[in-house]
């Protein structure tokens, strides 16, 4: 036979040994990660059932710690070994396989990702079965009823559908409902808006739930100002809800930055423990001010969007889901994306991610990012939308972009000392255009010109 020679389409098939599409190593990552951590589990009840997985001592296993989950006892190897009986624990694999699942995850803030995997492995299994038994049907009836088969094939098709989309939560909303909810904001904004700490920028580019905004600019411009002047915003000065997700900055940091901008003392001072009686008494003030409001501070490094996403699904069942989620910063979180990929696409898929987070929760996601190296190149400093360092995705997803500048960063005797520029480079819903407030570093904050503070 030659390159070129061919075989009947039969002898094909039957060369080929068929295999059910199935992912064994994610599969324990998933049982590994819910071994591991209680977040886990609550992260993969939502994206799997135990017949979503291939290898029935996987179903075992997640029917088992799914139910010590929903008793709220523990589920770690010791505990699922003690909730199984002795023919279970045989066909499991031992005590072994559950060590051997645990040291598979990587991470249990993994889970989602690899269940994903698991779930797509297990849609195609279904689509596999399906499609052999609309074969099956079609040469059963040949020479009968094709309406009849056709039928059947439809009604396989629905349920797969059907199937396939239960973990998905429908966000479909008939026409009435949404004119309904359209008018209802045009005539209470304040319903959906977000508070905003600048008037000018405000006024310029109002948000809303579901916004994703970024916050972008070089190092030490004034992002970390701007975002914890914005949690103070909301949470302080509004009495809304605020989780500020700082992967920079640990929280002792931030909480000085707090204190400060509220006490209106000097942060250097501050930091070096010389802060004057009358100063001591402006930050006990703000503290005994600020102290029972709804601002809570997450200093875990690289956080996976998965994480967030867990963590916000806590929140929210508790009834604690804040308006805004500040993240710092964007291009520190970790990448979910498939190993080896580059840095673009592992920047991407964050973008993404925090964009499905705000849309999902329906909150305001701001974040900040940071910009390539190319600005101090320029003569005139100003930063383009062009500057966001490694992701086309950033400008994408966002529903605003806020470009940082101050001349003064560049050029110390600049006549604009002392202000800084929100350059509005992309709004979705509005105008473009700069909004400047008086930036005051010693004291954490900014504010609107011309008031002193």
């Amino acid at each position: 036979m030659t390159l070129f020679d061919t075989e009947p389409a039969d002898a094909v098939a039957q060369s080929i040994e068929r295999v059910s599409p199935q992912n064994i190593p994610a599969e324990q990552a998933v049982i590994g990660a819910m071994l591991l951590s209680k977040d886990a589990i609550t992260e993969v009840v939502d994206i799997l059932t135990a017949e979503d997985y291939y290898r029935g001592a996987h179903q075992l296993l997640h029917r088992t710690i799914v139910g010590l989950y929903q008793r709220g006892e523990p589920a770690d190897p010791f505990t699922v070994q003690n909730a199984l009986d002795a023919n279970d624990l045989v066909r499991v694999g031992g005590v072994n396989y559950l060590f051997t699942c645990s040291n598979s995850a990587p991470t249990a803030a993994s889970a989602g990702y690899y269940a994903d995997i698991v779930k797509a492995q297990a849609t195609l299994r279904a689509i596999v079965d399906t499609g052999t038994s609309l074969v099956q049907a079609g040469y059963a009836s040949a020479g009968g009823d094709a309406e009849e088969v056709l039928d059947h094939a439809a009604g396989l098709l629905q349920k797969l559908t059907a199937t396939s989309s239960t973990t998905a939560v429908s966000r479909e909303k008939p026409l009435h409902e949404v004119l309904d909810n359209t008018m209802a904001m045009y005539f209470n904004p304040g319903d959906g808006s977000l508070p905003i700490p600048y008037a000018d920028l405000a006024e310029l580019a109002p948000v809303e739930k579901t916004d994703l905004v970024v916050v972008a600019a070089s190092p030490g411009m004034g992002k970390t100002t701007v975002m914890t002047d914005w949690a103070r915003c909301v949470s302080i000065a509004n009495d809304g809800r605020t989780l500020v997700g700082s992967m920079e900055m640990p929280h002792t940091q931030i909480g000085q930055r707090i204190i400060c901008a509220e006490a209106k003392v000097n942060l250097k001072r501050f930091r070096a423990r010389c802060l004057d009686d009358d100063e001591m008494h402006r930050v006990a003030m703000a503290i005994q001010r600020i102290h029972a409001k709804q601002l809570r501070i997450d200093d875990s490094p690289r956080v996976p969007v998965s994480r967030m996403k867990t963590r916000l699904r806590q929140m929210q069942a508790v009834g604690e889901l804040p308006d805004l989620y500040v993240v710092d910063y964007l291009q520190i979180a970790k990448a979910e994306a498939e190993a080896g990929a580059n840095r673009t696409t592992q920047v991407d898929s964050i973008a993404v991610g925090l964009k499905e987070l705000a849309q999902e929760f329906e909150i305001v996601v701001v974040a900040a990012a940071q910009l390539n190296r190319q600005v101090s190149q320029r003569p005139d400093k100003v930063p383009m939308m062009s500057d966001l360092r490694e992701s086309g995705g950033i400008e994408q997803n966002a529903n605003v972009v806020i470009l940082l500048h101050r001349e003064d960063y560049y050029e110390k005797t600049s006549p604009r000392a002392g202000e800084l520029d929100l350059i509005v480079a992309k709004n979705r819903m509005g105008t473009t255009g700069t909004a400047t407030v008086a930036f005051k570093g010693h004291l954490a904050h900014a504010c609107d010109l011309p008031h002193d503070s």
